[in-house]
């Protein structure tokens, strides 16, 4: 397909985000066999943050832990830390460098700058797998989790995309390398880990993050939520809550349902974790995330910017998912 050089036995497979589903074919290349859903799981992956910016969209929602690569691979006993320069010849002589020993790059780019997307939109931390190079053609082949097929990206392209700064994100080269293995395990004892910490931090926050994460990010939007209809940008910012939710490789719902398709593999497994239902609770949080995602959709569609409607859903989720951690903490 590429005239360059392909890391030989890397396999391309779609997902439904970036970095799970990047995750998971690195894994795979390395003869283990992890689903999306568990690396979501196991990366604490949903959660919930509110920022107003003073670019576009002027209030962006995130539902995703930020640091879902670094919590993954150390749940399951391997050791992470990205690699970061910010010189972007340095960059990508390392990542060809990978890429001669045999061993894919996952790297964090910012979707504005990479061609095959064609958006004038900033959506910095997509994760993509760069899986060969050529210097002849000056181009970097990334394997994207949307795309059915590895693609060809310019090297200046790659340079650009790796270093873009837009909240909440600051690019600087970010990649990481698998090579050590052996402290590889996931068991019953890591699954219950895994979901304690995740409501423990979607319940009390993140201490190192500068903002408010889980429930006290949604408490801080239901309380801004009358201030959006004075946003010059009202209906991007709707529009682009709606998309975030549902569409920007989330999986639906904000992660909810690949968390949930989690919590039922590792309750298919471990028949204790099954006793207490948290993915039939997850399910019904699941579906007011559908209904936040259809009131802001709906919401950006009208001619005036009335965001009432969304208020009582914000405020039933925040609701039954402070509960549902709560719960959770109880019981593991």
């Amino acid at each position: 397909m590429f005239d360059g050089k392909i890391i030989r036995g890397y396999r391309h497979q779609p997902g439904f985000h970036c970095a799970s589903s990047a995750i998971r074919n690195v894994l795979a290349f390395h003869g283990l066999k992890v689903s999306e859903p568990a690396v979501i799981g196991l990366g604490r992956g949903p959660g919930f943050s509110y920022h107003v910016t003073d670019q576009r969209p002027s209030r962006l929602v995130h539902m995703r832990n930020l640091n879902l690569e670094d919590n993954f691979f150390r749940t399951v006993g391997m050791k992470f830390r990205w690699r970061e320069t910010d010189n972007a010849a340095e960059a990508t002589a390392h990542a060809k460098t990978s890429v001669d020993r045999g061993l894919p790059i996952l790297v964090q780019t910012d979707i504005i700058d990479l061609p095959y997307f064609n958006t004038d939109q900033h959506f910095p931390g997509h994760a993509v797998v760069i899986c060969g190079y050529s210097d002849e053609k000056q181009e970097f082949y990334v394997s994207d989790t949307l795309h059915p097929e590895a693609l060809a990206v310019a090297i200046p392209d790659m340079e650009r995309a790796r270093t873009s700064v837009f909240p909440p994100f600051a690019l600087r080269n970010r990649s990481f390398v698998l090579e050590d293995l052996s402290g590889f395990h996931i068991d019953e004892a890591v699954a219950r880990g895994a979901v304690r910490r995740w409501a423990g931090e979607n319940l009390n926050g993140l201490p190192e993050l500068p903002v408010a994460y889980g429930v006290r990010a949604l408490e801080e939007l239901i309380g801004d939520l009358s201030n959006w209809k004075e946003a010059a940008d009202w209906q991007w910012s709707a529009r682009f809550t709606y998309q975030i939710i549902e569409r920007r490789g989330t999986g639906g719902a904000g992660f909810r349902t690949l968390y949930r398709q989690f919590l039922e593999e590792m309750e298919d497994v471990y028949p204790s974790l099954r006793d207490l239902r948290f993915s039939q609770d997850l399910a019904v949080i699941e579906g007011l995330y559908h209904d936040m995602a259809s009131a802001f959709r709906r919401i950006s569609e009208g001619e005036a910017p009335d965001f009432s409607p969304a208020l009582p859903v914000l405020e039933n989720i925040l609701e039954r998912e402070t509960a549902f951690y709560r719960k959770v903490l109880r019981s593991l």
